[in-house]
């Protein structure tokens, strides 16, 4: 605010601090990405997440841009690109990976197909999500996404706010399944190691399927070491994920930074939760 500082950290609140300092913020590029996993659904075949077209109808009742703009004021924080840890800087991105459209519709239509026209059947949903020090208004937007299963299809849905190691070892010993988590997550220049947690070790605890062909696939994948046969294996497997459902893809947040009046330009790498590209720091 005093227009001493040149580069710094910043929460979206402090916007009007740094610009009446005389600085602007920049962004960095894919700082954090919403990950919105559904919980053990291959646990018991009674589960509703259990089918895909379950899975799918919960991902295009959600209206992606409308959070991106109402909550997050637009595409400078929020971007919906992307899907679970692969963004654009991601080895193995293709545009085709990108969130599901809203088509409300076609979610009614395919919960109905899932055998619960309606949400007759399907119980109370859960939505575990916390407070996040990386990704603003994380429980705000994972209140807006049950409001969205509410209205579009007939949906009983809490959300339960709470302390993100407690959730996390809830999950991780199987007393959340069949539930959802909306929370925070880091981006990555290769997510390969998403697909050992997700498909391959049967052992982790944030374990997606056991789909045979998901698992076969995944280990192939993970055991490529050529950079360029690894690319091209990711970019054709990770389209196969997100058609399979078990997460759903929303979209990545811009890291906030406040930069001073003598700082003429500056360009943060993208996935760089740090100051990073310091090279590129012009002074006036």
């Amino acid at each position: 605010q005093a227009g001493d500082a040149d580069i710094a950290p910043i929460s979206l609140v402090s916007r009007e601090q740094v610009e009446s300092g005389g600085g602007r913020v920049i962004f960095g590029q894919e700082g954090a990405y919403v990950w919105v996993p559904f919980v053990w659904c291959w646990a018991d075949e009674s589960l509703p997440c259990n089918k895909k077209e379950f899975r799918h109808a919960l991902h295009y009742a959600i209206d992606k841009e409308l959070i991106r703009d109402q909550l997050y004021g637009g595409p400078d924080v929020f971007q919906v690109k992307g899907w679970a840890a692969v963004t654009p800087s991601t080895v193995g991105y293709t545009p085709e990976l990108d969130p599901f459209p809203y088509d409300p519709e076609k979610a009614r239509q395919l919960l109905a197909d899932a055998g619960y026209p309606g949400g007759e059947g399907v119980g109370k949903i859960i939505l575990h999500t916390w407070q996040s020090t990386s990704v603003p208004f994380q429980t705000e937007a994972a209140q807006l996404a049950a409001e969205f299963w509410r209205r579009e299809l007939g949906l009983d849905v809490e959300v339960r706010v709470g302390d993100s190691t407690a959730i996390r070892e809830a999950w991780a010993a199987g007393q959340l399944n069949g539930d959802i988590i909306w929370r925070d997550n880091e981006t990555r220049r290769d997510a390969a190691d998403t697909l050992l947690s997700g498909y391959v070790d049967f052992e982790s605890g944030t374990l997606r399927s056991k789909d045979p062909e998901l698992v076969r696939r995944a280990q192939e994948v993970v055991q490529i070491l050529d950079e360029e046969e690894r690319a091209q294996a990711l970019a054709e497997f990770y389209p196969v994920l997100r058609e399979a459902g078990y997460e759903i893809g929303i979209g990545y947040v811009n890291i906030p930074w406040g930069v001073g009046p003598s700082v003429e330009a500056w360009e943060p790498y993208p996935l760089a939760p740090n100051i990073s590209a310091l090279h590129t720091v012009r002074l006036k």
